[in-house]
């Protein structure tokens, strides 16, 4: 018996961005694309990302919020 590997090639494509509201920080400076998979019998989406340039950035992110105590 001998076995046979398959190569398939998909290719992961976004839409372009546009802008969006970010429920975390309470401000438009969301950016949201959608995601596609191309494979060889069609397209399937994905779904898509959405990305915060204020609650996102690596290099300075928000201190952590607390919540006061409810009497």
């Amino acid at each position: 018996m001998s076995s046979r590997e398959v190569h398939t090639t998909v290719v992961v494509a976004t839409g372009i961005p546009r802008p969006g509201w970010c429920p975390s920080c309470k401000a438009n400076s969301a950016l949201t694309a959608s995601v596609c998979a191309l494979f060889p019998t069609g397209v399937t989406s994905l779904g898509t990302v959405t990305v915060c340039e204020i609650c996102d950035d690596p290099d300075t992110p928000l201190p952590a919020r607390r919540t006061a105590p409810h009497a």
